[in-house]
């Protein structure tokens, strides 16, 4: 099965972002976190497929090019800003058994600015459908529904309350 497909910008997320209280953003290191076993950076899998990401082929480099096409997409992707979006992959995973299917992605976000961490906390999205019991059909669906979490774990960060006030005024959140 070939990588995953390079993000393109979603409207929600250019609108969150293109609001006038999100500053210019820089991305760090995006990595899996620490004492996770590498292979869940590297492939999932789906019943006998095994999926992996474009780029590098690491899940977290996946976010982070996520992120990165939004944040371009927006105007607001800026090296040099002293506000600096990293991560940490904490899930992912897809399970097809039966007749209903999930999948969950998480990482945690740390934001600093100017050397200081004024954002720590782990975000996660799933999603649940009916997943058919002929592979042939329920692969594919259940790539495309994993590759959806990783916009859906953007907007979850753009849309918390403590991530907005992180970034707009550089005060630590609780």
């Amino acid at each position: 099965m070939p990588p995953l497909p390079e993000h393109q910008p979603t409207m929600t997320n250019l609108q969150l972002l293109r609001s006038p209280e999100v500053p210019h953003l820089a991305l760090g290191e995006f990595r899996l976190a620490p004492g996770l076993p590498e292979r869940m950076d590297r492939t999932l899998q789906i019943r006998a497929e095994l999926i992996r990401a474009s780029g590098d082929g690491s899940f977290s480099s996946y976010l982070r090019q996520t992120l990165e096409a939004e944040l371009t997409g927006a105007g607001k992707l800026d090296a040099a800003s002293g506000t600096v979006i990293s991560a940490h992959l904490t899930r992912s995973h897809v399970e097809t058994g039966g007749n209903d299917a999930t999948g969950v992605l998480g990482a945690r976000f740390v934001i600093t600015r100017g050397g200081q961490t004024v954002y720590d906390h782990e975000h996660v999205v799933n999603d649940t459908w009916q997943s058919d019991w002929i592979g042939a059909l329920a692969i594919p669906d259940a790539t495309t529904r994993y590759n959806a979490l990783y916009p859906a774990l953007v907007t979850d960060l753009l849309r918390n309350e403590d991530f907005r006030r992180a970034v707009r005024t550089g005060e630590p959140t609780s």
